[in-house]
């Protein structure tokens, strides 16, 4: 593993497991522009070494991840939403959030989202973007944006339908509603549910039997099952984005984000 590190992740190796843990407990875990690229390169640099043989992803304190830091901003220059989106649609790149996840379906290592807490937003985008969803059962998920007038992008229209059905993830995108640990594991997002008290017990079981077992195997199985969604992933990306273009310029969304950082109700008007 490379030396560098980066603010607001840190993480562990240990017999045979990456642990990767989203540590700004104060802000809910919120992304910032430098944990998205940490995660990225993390995740990419396990594919390769031999001493990974299975990757957590999770979160500390009371959340995985309440997503992008919308509020907070996303680097050291503040909340700037017009900035941040400019960032998303770099017409040169697809955008970091993309790497992301094609780099999360692409490593051939297991990868599980070890869920606590909140999963909100670009998080609940990266723990759909996992092989696994385990869950403490006091989670509350879901993407939650469209409360915002955010458009969901960065690939979780195409992720969602493939893990619970097309009508389950339009429910669930278009009325950003928030879902506990037993209707994830109903409808097939979560594969685990464990009590909190022995959650990191369970977890620890069940990551160690995959960094344990035939990895070789599990790499050909994972890049087999994701392999119509690689084929798909840029050119779905670029629809995406050409959508969200209409949505940037919306008056709606300034209010959604505005609302949200004001802890009030938005009052939309559809223009």
């Amino acid at each position: 593993m490379a030396d560098s590190e980066v603010r607001g992740l840190r993480r562990e190796l240990a017999e045979g497991v990456l642990t990767i843990t989203l540590d700004r407990p104060d802000r809910l875990n919120a992304l910032r522009w430098e944990m998205v690229h940490g995660l990225t390169d993390w995740v990419a640099g396990a594919g390769t070494d031999a001493d990974v043989r299975a990757v957590v992803v999770t979160g500390a304190g009371r959340a995985f991840c309440s997503g992008d830091d919308i509020v907070g901003g996303m680097d050291d220059g503040g909340a700037d939403m017009k900035a941040m989106r400019r960032r998303i649609l770099d017409a040169t790149t697809r955008g970091p959030h993309h790497l992301l996840v094609k780099t999360f379906l692409s490593t051939p290592k297991p990868i599980v989202a070890a869920l606590n807490g909140r999963c909100h937003g670009a998080g609940f985008v990266i723990a759909s973007a996992c092989d696994f969803r385990v869950a403490r059962d006091d989670v509350l998920l879901g993407d939650i944006r469209s409360g915002k007038a955010i458009f969901a992008n960065q690939g979780v229209g195409l992720l969602l339908p493939r893990l619970i059905g097309q009508a389950r993830a339009m429910d669930l995108l278009m009325t950003g509603r928030v879902i506990d640990a037993a209707e994830a594991e109903s409808i097939g997002y979560v594969a685990r549910v464990w009590p909190a008290d022995s959650f990191a017990a369970e977890l620890g079981a069940f990551v160690g039997e995959l960094a344990t077992g035939p990895t070789r195997t599990y790499a050909a199985w994972k890049l087999s099952v994701n392999r119509a969604v690689l084929l798909e992933l840029d050119a779905y990306t670029d629809h995406e984005r050409w959508l969200d273009v209409g949505v940037f310029h919306s008056d709606d969304i300034v209010e959604g984000v505005r609302a949200f950082a004001e802890k009030r109700p938005p009052r939309f008007t559809g223009r």
